[in-house]
């Protein structure tokens, strides 16, 4: 085996230095291990510069550089693997988690909401804020790529929460969609371009970075305004503030009428109380038994008490969702008290009581056949709450009401 003259091992500490080795203990190992390796190698048929050329070349593609990066990493940033590790897994769970949550939405299976929800979360809390981190640290040297990190994370946090939001039906998801996309093309591009563009020698993959943003930009605000105009839901919502309205009207009504029935009585001994008692009977139980379904369904999806739910104004519910929810309690519950089922069997009891009491009092409004719609027969429950936000199923169960308050006021008039 060869050794290395003393003018040789100066040229290689040198050397080190010169390619960025600035640790004087890492110059030190270096210094040995190439030294070993250039010794093991030497003979009579190769020279010192060839071997050694050869040898920096195991170091991989950046040198010793990238030895002295990890090395200051390393001690600076001491968890640097351990959230690199957490960053990727929870990169790849929160996104088979959206992925996932995206299909079961489309086919209208259980568990699509909070599937999509813990996957935008953790995205959103763990992934991003970790991504940005470690971009950081990587990118402590250069101004630019900072703040074109920083104007990343921002804009992606933004978007996500953005599409969050959406998906809970939350306020203010479009402002945050919009907002994101708009540091994305105002904010990074322009960074981007000034910090990467120009300097690269790969125009191509540049060039797609920025047209993928762009056009994801406009995408994510073409899907944002979407729906429902602000008209629209005005005048939707109005109409259910108004039924709700015309609901406690009928009730006064009737109540002034069973007063007058009463009165009447108490004079009049041939009048027949008993049918009066029990249209009155029958009726009330069905109303408290739906008003009962309201406030179950609204405290689970609410998170709130059913005395909170009992009391909650409808218009406090304009950007509710739970439609798993309710779909979980009126259809695949067991051993609920307040399911669709349930609902459909009380009000074809209640219209045998009505018919019993008068066979000509018309029931066509309290109708629990099939739906027809576009040529397709759909069962009354599916067409009244089956994947509904709440907010519809509340204003289909205050119709349902309205419709048995119009059929005691005409029992009421027929009877009277």
């Amino acid at each position: 085996m060869f050794s290395l003259t003393e003018e040789q091992i100066a040229f290689i500490e040198n050397d080190i230095k010169v390619r960025g080795i600035t640790s004087p203990d890492l110059s030190i190992d270096l210094l040995d291990h190439i030294c070993c390796l250039i010794e093991n190698k030497l003979d009579e048929y190769r020279n010192f510069d060839t071997v050694y050329q050869e040898t920096i070349l195991l170091f991989g593609k950046n040198g010793l550089k990238e030895i002295q990066d990890e090395t200051n990493r390393l001690l600076t940033f001491k968890h640097y693997y351990t959230m690199n590790k957490t960053m990727k897994i929870s990169g790849y769970v929160s996104s088979l988690m959206i992925l996932f949550g995206a299909f079961f939405k489309f086919n209208h299976w259980p568990g699509a909401s909070p599937m999509m929800v813990l996957g935008v979360f953790f995205f959103t809390v763990l992934f991003l804020p970790l991504l940005f981190i470690l971009k950081f640290k990587a990118s402590a040297e250069n101004n630019r790529s900072v703040v074109l990190s920083t104007i990343g994370f921002i804009a992606a946090l933004a978007i996500s929460a953005g599409v969050l939001f959406r998906i809970m039906h939350w306020p203010n998801a479009r402002l945050l969609t919009i907002t994101g996309c708009a540091l994305l093309v105002l904010g990074y591009l322009p960074v981007y371009f000034l910090s990467i563009y120009k300097n690269t020698t790969n125009k191509i993959n540049a060039t797609a970075t920025v047209i993928l943003i762009i056009a994801g930009a406009g995408l994510f605000i073409t899907e944002s305004n979407t729906g429902l105009t602000r008209q629209v839901s005005d005048s939707f919502w109005r109409g259910v503030t108004e039924n709700e309205q015309l609901l406690n009207f009928v009730k006064k009504e009737n109540q002034l009428v069973y007063k007058m029935v009463e009165t009447n009585s108490s004079s009049d001994s041939t009048s027949n109380s008993t049918v009066f008692k029990e249209l009155r009977s029958s009726t009330t139980e069905l109303i408290e038994y739906m008003e009962n379904m309201k406030a179950f369904l609204i405290s689970n999806t609410e998170n709130i008490s059913l005395e909170a739910a009992h009391k909650i104004n409808i218009d406090e519910l304009r950007t509710s969702g739970g439609g798993d929810i309710t779909s979980e309690i009126l259809f695949a519950a067991t051993n609920s008290n307040y399911t669709a089922a349930k609902l459909k069997e009380k009000i074809e009891n209640y219209k045998s009581i009505i018919s019993k009491l008068d066979d000509s009092i018309d029931l066509n409004n309290l109708t629990t056949t099939n739906v027809v719609v576009y040529g397709e027969s759909i069962p009354w429950e599916q067409s009244n709450f089956e994947k509904l936000p709440i907010p519809l199923i509340v204003f289909n169960l205050n119709r349902i009401e309205l419709a048995v308050l119009a059929t005691e006021s005409a029992a009421l008039h027929q009877l009277h």
